[in-house]
């Protein structure tokens, strides 16, 4: 089996801990416009999905009719509560890890470009990421589609089966599957029973992923 060239990063449950808050103010706003909703049911449903598919899934089911700007009242929402949300615990130390192991890597998260920019400022991790993507801005079909990540992969001029890709979510398991990249998958929302059947390679936190990363080929200092 070749070593990856490319460690591509989810961001929201990944590098920083925005899924539940996140949910909690799409819940919000949907109980503002008369949808009541289960917090942490909605959560574990819709974690990993974008908004405008969460909104367009529940409007089906309901029948229910949110005004036209609805997804950009949760996404000025979400975007003012920044910082709310922090790093996920050990995540820093993997990044400098591969950073100083110069290994490539690159971001594709459902979130916009702005609150991926957002969310990297406050945590201090843009120097990690110089290159974002995201599958509410650069690809017509998000998580669970695999667009976002063949996109990705293209854009870094590699091999989408060159890629070893961390997530948490099944939407991004499965979108990371279907492009053909392994996939290594946080058990934190998602259970490590799950996670396997999707077809990743689950771990308990970020203590144990280095190890794990090199396993799959990566060249890491230190190891």
């Amino acid at each position: 089996m070749a070593a990856p060239r490319l460690v591509i990063f989810d961001c929201d449950g990944v590098l920083v801990d925005s899924e539940p808050m996140a949910n909690r103010k799409f819940v919000e706003q949907a109980a503002r416009f008369g949808l009541p909703l289960d917090e942490v049911a909605t959560l574990h449903e819709f974690n990993g999905a974008a908004m405008r598919t969460r909104a367009e899934v529940l409007a089906a089911r309901h029948g229910w009719v949110p005004p036209a700007d609805f997804v950009a009242r949760v996404d000025a929402a979400v975007d003012a509560a920044v910082t709310e949300a922090e790093a996920i615990p050990g995540v820093a130390a993997v990044l400098e890890r591969l950073e100083a192991s110069r290994v490539p890597v690159c971001l594709a998260s459902n979130s916009r470009h702005q609150e991926i920019d957002l969310r990297l400022r406050h945590l201090g991790f843009e120097r990690f990421f110089p290159r974002r993507f995201s599958g509410a801005d650069d690809v017509a079909a998000p998580k669970p589609a695999p667009d976002l990540y063949l996109h990705a992969a293209r854009e870094m001029g590699v091999s989408p089966a060159d890629c070893l890709v961390v997530e948490d979510s099944e939407n991004g398991i499965r979108a990371a599957v279907a492009a053909g990249s392994r996939v290594l998958g946080l058990a934190r929302f998602t259970p490590a029973e799950r996670i396997s059947a999707l077809g990743a390679i689950p771990f308990a936190d970020m203590a144990a992923l280095p190890a794990l990363l090199v396993s799959q080929g990566i060249a890491l200092a230190g190891c």
